[in-house]
């Protein structure tokens, strides 16, 4: 299988690929941050929700990535700070 194709050309691999990764980048990159301190919680559940309310109204394919945006901001709720010793 050639990585090699027409971008013009729709294929469903591809779309679901870009959604794939898109998800887990989103994922990794809010805990990454939050964990790390770099991005506070409260902002990050923040921006996490901005972005879910835009895509909510928009085309399915908006939808869809509001739900899985949706799954990030839980991940990020849940998160708790390792308590100090």
């Amino acid at each position: 299988m050639s990585l090699m194709r027409d971008p013009d050309e729709p294929n469903e691999a591809y779309t679901a690929a870009h959604a794939i990764a898109g998800f887990q980048l989103a994922d990794i990159a809010f805990g990454v941050l939050v964990k790390n301190g770099i991005l506070p919680k409260a902002d990050a559940e923040r921006l996490l929700k901005q972005a879910i309310a835009a895509n909510r109204t928009r085309d399915p394919g908006n939808q869809a990535a509001a739900e899985l945006l949706a799954i990030v901001l839980q991940n990020v709720f849940e998160f708790r700070p390792p308590s100090r010793q």
